[in-house]
């Protein structure tokens, strides 16, 4: 039994060092295990996220309003995360929309300057998550809190879909691309995506049904359009993924429980 919680929590600081700025201990092994394993985990990543931007905005809600709360969550959040996701996002953008075919696209998404699409596209997005939580938080604490904690569970739980379901795309992989994108087992998949699924309990029953269905069609529509456009899936892809799939959450469970 020792061994086996040993081994989840190596998995965890895994999860944590890949997807969060969280320091996890220096006597962590990161060769004890298979890296990829630790994407289990990745939901558990976005419930402490969740978890620190609540923390925030009842701290900051003290001394300021709503839209100024929201904005110091919303860095809060960043800081998180090292804007992994956010950033993602920008390369896929700038990827598929400068390039025209699969090498131009990958190329585009591996260079670090960002373009225009790029800017735009998390201006928008920033705006748009800005908007949302303000508007929730209007409706009530309460609706932010389990808002937030639905769309940072779900919206990451499905990037697990795409990397079981789909290949890695680039040809060239790096040792940090090989270790990371891998399929999990199917019963450590499985589990991952049962547990992620309770965070539905938080809502009525009309929001959870609305929000896992647009779930589902969005991951697979994207699933699609990354398959036909680049032949499967990049980190950078990932990060588009779970940004838009969030998003979404937030606008439904605007319009249902508004």
């Amino acid at each position: 039994m020792r061994q086996l919680i040993m081994k989840q929590w190596t998995l965890c600081c895994y999860a944590l060092s890949f997807f969060s700025r969280v320091p996890v201990p220096a006597s962590t092994d990161f060769k004890a295990y298979p890296f990829h394993l630790g994407n289990i985990y990745f939901p558990f990543v976005g419930l402490l996220y969740a978890l620190v931007c609540i923390l925030v905005y009842v701290f900051a809600n003290l001394f300021f309003n709503e839209s100024i709360s929201v904005l110091l969550m919303l860095m809060a959040g960043l800081l998180f995360t090292g804007a992994l996701h956010e950033d993602g996002l920008a390369d896929s953008v700038d990827g598929f929309g400068g390039g025209y075919h699969k090498e131009q696209r990958l190329a585009i998404m591996k260079d670090s300057q960002i373009g225009a699409y790029g800017v735009i596209a998390l201006i928008m997005l920033i705006a748009l998550k800005l908007f949302s939580f303000t508007q929730l938080a209007e409706i009530g604490s309460c609706t932010l809190f389990i808002t937030l904690i639905v769309a940072s569970v779900l919206s990451r739980a499905s990037t697990l879909l795409l990397m079981q379901y789909s290949q890695y795309a680039r040809q060239e992989q790096s040792s940090k691309s090989i270790q990371s994108s891998q399929s999990l087992p199917r019963h450590y998949f499985f589990n991952a995506i049962a547990l992620s699924l309770l965070v539905l309990l938080l809502l009525p029953i009309t929001a959870a049904v609305l929000v896992l269905s647009l779930l589902i069609a969005n991951t697979f529509f994207w699933q699609r359009y990354f398959n036909n456009s680049i032949d499967g899936y990049t980190g950078d892809c990932l990060g588009l993924l779970q940004q838009l799939n969030e998003l979404l959450i937030l606008l439904a469970c605007i319009a249902v429980l508004s």
